[in-house]
């Protein structure tokens, strides 16, 4: 068993661990059979997340991957929208990152505020997402055309901006969800 294998401190080093197996598993899923082993006395105590500070909260990797890599493919596509080449591959970067950039990701970080747990099926979350994304985009259009702002590069740096705020009030939700959860238990 890899708690027998590696000796994890922590829920998030568990949960890396079992993805090197090739074991995927829902963190949810994952906090309760360790709540379930702790319980029977198989095993001592593991750390659930770093929950004393939302920062040390984000400079965990395993819990926060997902915001830096919204961050990084938010900003990426603002400099390949600034910096317009005729690069192929960097047209081709540019238009994936873009269509993830509108169609995609602020509905994502949307979704997370609302349900910071993993209380929607992925399709329901899937399609939620893409149904904001659509919605805040044409929103954001509209405003920057409504003051005459409307640029490929005045739209990126909005719907940076705004990815960028979800993404983090997102992910402050998911550690004050968390957070709540553990001192519940205790």
């Amino acid at each position: 068993m890899c708690l027998q294998k590696y000796h994890p401190s922590s829920i998030a080093e568990l949960k890396k661990r079992l993805n090197e197996e090739g074991i995927r598993s829902a963190e949810d899923d994952l906090l309760e059979i360790v709540r379930e082993l702790q319980s029977d006395g198989e095993i001592g105590l593991l750390d659930p997340v770093m929950l004393d500070s939302f920062r040390r909260f984000l400079l965990d990797a395993s819990n926060s991957w997902g915001v830096y890599t919204v961050v990084s493919i938010s900003i990426l596509e603002v400099f390949l929208v600034a910096y317009s080449t005729q690069n192929t591959l960097l047209v081709s970067l540019r238009l994936l990152f873009g269509l993830g950039l509108l169609g995609f990701l602020p509905g994502n970080s949307t979704v997370q505020i609302l349900f910071p747990t993993n209380e929607l099926h992925i399709l329901e979350r899937l399609l939620l997402s893409i149904f904001l994304s659509l919605v805040i985009s044409i929103g954001i259009g509209v405003a920057l055309g409504a003051g005459y702002f409307f640029t490929g590069v005045s739209n990126a740096l909005a719907s940076t901006g705004y990815v960028i705020v979800a993404t983090i009030f997102a992910s402050y939700r998911r550690y004050s969800t968390l957070r709540a959860e553990v001192a519940r238990d205790h």
